[in-house]
């Protein structure tokens, strides 16, 4: 970065700190996808085979030559990374006479913003049926639908899971649900008999879903978002997907671990800084994150659509 540059960002390492310490309980993005550190802003990335799953000869009899296998050459996908930016101003006038610290407000503000944008993302990609590979998504609309007391949900996420193992060689180990999906789920009577006839709950806790469904996490997503910037409405809807994640790892994940998909973030991201406008007289509080979400194992997950009516 030129002198120029560096002179005109001040970069603010408390307001940092307070970007990267704060977030949103309810956003779930960063929970179904990894974070994975790099150090460009264009990527490419190993999509691996089957060539795991593949029977060698390894039988050597005396003196013979050792067995030799070839190694596959992984499929690569470019991912391009994004800037994402957002500023918010703080009149000097305002911030002399507020009892709040206003700076750390911006700053709450704007991280709140960015993070949002990154959780619409996630969902989106989750929710699109041409994320994942032929024949692993199911409109349950056209079907039996979990808000009918007499569907299956446990047939349909057994079946659902073996078609992942056939394609992806692992069962998926995460449930991803919206928070309105959730709620059927937690009273749907064919799942609250198989705790047996002696019970006398009326609801299912999530660690009795994890049981059931035999997997090792199930995430919820209940954030909403006000896309006409009036009326709220579910960023995470009437879907259920099963997915293989890694788990996470606090300095990122190795992208060459299956995964159904990835973060990728500019190593350094996020990042808050300062800059004056106005005359003097404004100063913007803005963060920076560098970042791509990506799918890269459509055939490592599966997707309910329209899984309640």
């Amino acid at each position: 970065m030129s002198a120029y540059l560096k002179n005109k960002r001040q970069v603010d390492p408390v307001l940092t700190q307070l970007a990267v310490g704060y977030r949103q309980a309810n956003f779930i993005g960063e929970q179904v996808m990894p974070v994975v550190f790099v150090d460009k802003e264009g990527v490419r990335v190993p999509v691996f085979g089957k060539a795991a799953f593949v029977e060698y000869q390894t039988e050597r009899a005396p003196h013979a030559a050792s067995n030799v296998m070839t190694l596959d050459s992984a499929t690569m996908l470019p991912v391009v990374l994004e800037e994402h930016d957002l500023a918010a101003g703080v009149d000097y006038r305002e911030n002399n006479e507020s009892m709040f610290d206003e700076k750390a407000k911006a700053t709450r503000r704007v991280t709140t913003g960015i993070e949002l944008r990154q959780e619409l993302d996630i969902a989106r990609l989750l929710q699109n049926k041409t994320t994942y590979q032929t024949g692993l998504t199911t409109d349950l609309s056209s079907g039996k639908q979990w808000s009918a007391a007499d569907s299956d949900p446990l047939t349909d996420i057994v079946n659902a899971k073996e078609k992942v193992r056939a394609e992806c060689g692992q069962k998926p180990n995460i449930m991803v649900t919206g928070a309105s999906v959730m709620n059927v789920l937690k009273r749907h009577p064919a799942l609250l008999a198989m705790l047996g006839g002696g019970n006398n709950l009326k609801m299912l806790s999530i660690e009795h879903l994890k049981a059931i469904f035999e997997v090792d996490d199930i995430i919820t997503g209940e954030t909403v978002a006000a896309p006409d910037g009036k009326k709220l409405v579910d960023v995470w809807g009437k879907f259920t997907s099963l997915i293989v994640r890694p788990k996470a790892v606090e300095s990122g994940n190795d992208e060459g671990v299956p995964s159904f998909g990835y973060i990728f973030r500019r190593r350094g991201m996020p990042y808050v800084d300062r800059y004056e406008g106005v005359g003097g007289k404004v100063e913007y509080v803005r963060y920076t994150d560098i970042r791509k979400a990506a799918v890269v194992g459509g055939a490592c997950g599966f997707l309910f659509d329209k899984a309640i009516a």
